[in-house]
């Protein structure tokens, strides 16, 4: 008997602009790209491996096999070495060592009591998320981001978490808010959740935080020693085996039991420690890819759909096909040896050892014997792979959002409830839901406008001291400002200043040098007059002597004296004999100019010499030489 299509947890965030070039519906987080399913690249994707595993400098980590590697603090070499890990010693090839998550049939999973254990922790989004996905597994991408991983905030609180990778078209990142957009993991929110260290978690050991005789309580039936699965009690096998592919992931020993697989089994049996799954996905991440014996790759659905993402893919993405399969019954029964059989009004969980677990419920629809002896022997027809769901005729009961609404339900039920058909008895229910629901909701608005309005007024105080900042850093802006302006005012006149004097010494240079040439040319001038006056009247003095002389001698009187030759004079017999006159001085070339008497009243322009000429000479000053004015100069 086939069941219906089931119905998800919760709403799950949708990807963004997923579209395919076979011109198929696109799956959730599947990256548009031209390379066809029958590509020949797909299919050469695992020799690119072998280059890594003959690398010779990456042997360094096969000596320091107990070494981290981000202690190496290269993140090429790390690189370099994380995927010649993934290569060494082992023959699978890579592809074939990745775990991917699967999804649970939530309807079948709920009847037995295993959603709300994953409910009571806010883990329902991680049994379904994935139900819609795509089948691509962007291997070499997600190989590229494990590689180069780096934790950030590793001091901060667990929320603050991020483990950063880079990828072809920048960095990738991993976060408490990144994984939240792809579902809604972890419900309740962050601070209601533990977050033990990693090294705690991881411990194989027991610690001091860990619940009081954890191993005895999660394996019942364990004698000492090495702790296997089939020590585990029915309901921790079911949960420990979805445990491994979907929260704590690992690829070897399933059938062994770590002391981290039963922290998280106890926690969802028992709702304590409340473990949250971001941080748990986080920290087995990081120490798969920090070890050098852990070679898988975990949570390969998360990582390709957060590439997806945030857009880090290239355009020609390659990747191998992982189709998504599912938890079911039939599942258990092929693979667990575990088989679910409804009798009366119980749902019966059995196992090949003999261990069984029982989960009553009122809302399983009556079945007769008939029906009974026709299921049985179509179970034995069915494939062992397939699970028969129990009929149903009835509406189906509400599915309550958590475990808080689901105990509100079974508390509100009256004494006279088992006396209603069962008809009423889902319209009561419904009712008691929807009211438990709506308390629930006033109850989270309440608390959230707790914190909103103590939120919003430490906003507002900020805001207000942010203003107050504001207004100072402004009227400090306009007293510098109102400072710059003044300053460029004081050097404005400054310069204009400056100006100005340089202007008037200027002009004063030049009036003093104007008057400096001009008192030269005057002394020139007065030079030039002086000499001359002093020749003429040198000359005037020379006729004077000469004509003393003549007179004195009986020669007659000569105006002036001529050129005498005297190679052609005779020579002297006695002093009887005619001399001829004294050679006259060489006269002047200047012809003075005729003294012209200024108007009356008036002062002469050669005064203005007068000391100076008298300075010069020693003589008292005459404008004009002593001269006949009827007497002709001839030369």
């Amino acid at each position: 008997m086939a069941g219906s299509k089931r119905q998800k947890t919760t709403g799950q965030a949708s990807s963004s602009g997923i579209g395919s070039s076979s011109g198929l519906i696109p799956k959730k987080w599947e990256q548009p790209s031209p390379v066809e399913e029958n590509d020949a690249r797909l299919y050469r994707q695992d020799w690119e491996w072998a280059k890594f595993r003959d690398s010779q400098n990456a042997r360094i980590w096969d000596d320091e096999k107990n070494r981290q590697l981000s202690s190496y603090q290269d993140r090429k070499l790390e690189a370099k070495l994380w995927k010649w890990k993934m290569t060494n010693g082992v023959n699978t090839p890579v592809p074939t060592r990745v775990i991917c998550e699967r999804t649970v049939n939530v309807e079948e999973f709920r009847k037995i009591g295993i959603v709300q254990m994953f409910e009571r922790l806010g883990w329902e989004s991680v049994l379904d998320w994935c139900e819609d996905n795509t089948h691509r597994i962007y291997l070499s991408e997600v190989c590229e981001w494990l590689s180069t991983l780096k934790l950030v905030n590793k001091n901060e609180p667990p929320s603050q978490w991020k483990l950063v990778g880079k990828t072809s078209r920048g960095n990738m990142t991993m976060s408490f808010e990144t994984m939240n957009r792809i579902a809604r993991f972890d419900s309740l929110g962050e601070q209601a959740y533990d977050y033990p260290s990693l090294e705690n978690f991881l411990d194989n050991r027991l610690n001091l935080n860990d619940a009081e005789q954890l191993v005895d309580v999660i394996l019942p039936t364990h004698p000492g020693g090495e702790m296997k699965r089939k020590h585990m009690s029915l309901e921790g096998k079911i949960l420990q085996g979805i445990s491994v592919e979907n929260i704590l992931a690992r690829f070897g020993d399933r059938g062994g039991v770590r002391v981290s697989d039963c922290r998280v089994v106890h926690a969802l049996l028992y709702g304590t420690p409340t473990l949250s799954w971001r941080h748990i996905v986080m920290m087995n991440t990081w120490a798969t890819r920090e070890s050098s014996q852990r070679r898988f790759i975990p949570y390969a659905r998360l990582i390709s759909a957060m590439l997806v993402q945030q857009n880090c893919l290239p355009s020609e993405a390659l990747w191998v096909s992982k189709p998504v399969e599912e938890f079911t019954w039939g599942y258990m029964k092929k693979n667990w040896r575990i088989e679910v059989k409804f009798s009366g009004n119980r749902y019966v969980v059995t196992d090949d050892l003999g261990n069984k677990f029982e989960v009553r419920t009122s809302g399983a629809p009556p079945v007769q014997e008939e029906d009974m002896e026709e299921e049985e022997e179509e179970e034995e027809e069915a494939e062992p792979s397939e699970a028969r769901r129990p009929r149903q005729r009835y509406m189906r009961p509400h599915r309550e959002i958590n475990a808080e609404v689901a105990g509100f339900v079974t508390r509100r039920r009256v004494p006279s409830y088992k006396t209603f058909d069962r008809g009423q008895q889902e319209i009561f229910d419904n009712v008691s839901a929807c009211i438990g629901e709506g308390r629930e909701y006033n109850q989270r608005r309440e608390t959230w406008e707790g914190s909103h309005e103590s939120s919003m007024l430490q906003y507002w105080e900020a805001q207000g001291a942010h203003r107050e900042r504001m207004n100072k850093f402004m009227e400090e802006q306009e007293m510098f400002q109102a400072m710059q302006r003044s300053q460029m005012e004081h050097f404005a006149k400054m310069q204009e200043e400056e100006a100005a004097q340089r202007r008037a010494w200027e002009e004063e240079e030049a009036a003093r040098r104007q008057q400096e040439i001009e008192a030269n040319r005057r002394r020139w001038s007065a030079m030039y007059v002086s000499q001359q006056m002093a020749i003429n009247n040198a000359k005037v003095l020379h006729d004077q002597e000469r004509h003393h002389r003549d007179y004195q001698a009986g020669l007659p009187y000569a105006e002036h004296s001529g050129w005498t030759n005297y190679s052609n004079l005779p020579y002297p017999q006695g002093p009887s004999d005619p001399t001829p006159h004294w050679p006259e001085a060489v006269g002047s070339s200047f012809i003075p100019i005729p003294y012209q008497p200024p108007p009356q009243g008036e002062q002469s322009p050669l005064d203005n010499y007068r000391e100076m000429f008298e300075a010069l000479t020693g003589y008292p000053y005459q404008p004009n030489p002593p001269m006949d004015p009827n007497e002709r100069y001839q030369r």
